[in-house]
């Protein structure tokens, strides 16, 4: 099984589980949510943009420049696949623990019975 790299380094996961409830966010407030310095959070916003699972826009709003972040359908389908992964992956090795042989002990001179 193979996990998409562009979404499983953490930065980046971090602002697409951000952006799940609020598609889109200002700068700030997604800088501020996602707890990422000003530079990390544009990195891996523009590696997200140049994937296509966000949406970098730059507008004005009461004359300053501001800079929106949008999860784009894409990228909302890429982290539901990355979850259906990881359910799957954690599922299949859950099962292969639980068909693990298990070792009984051997009491010892140590060991409290009842």
């Amino acid at each position: 099984m193979r996990f998409d790299p562009i979404i499983t380094n953490p930065g980046r996961l971090t602002i697409l589980t951000a952006l799940l409830d609020d598609a889109r966010q200002d700068f700030v407030t997604l800088r501020n949510q996602t707890r990422m310095t000003d530079g990390n959070l544009t990195t891996h916003a523009r590696k997200l943009a140049s994937a296509g699972l966000v949406q970098i826009e730059k507008s004005t709003r009461l004359g300053r420049a501001v800079t929106y972040i949008t999860l784009t359908t894409e990228g909302r389908a890429a982290f539901s696949r990355h979850v259906t992964q990881l359910t799957d992956h954690a599922a299949v090795s859950l099962a292969k623990i639980s068909q693990q042989p298990v070792l009984a002990t051997q009491a010892t001179e140590d060991t409290w019975i009842d």
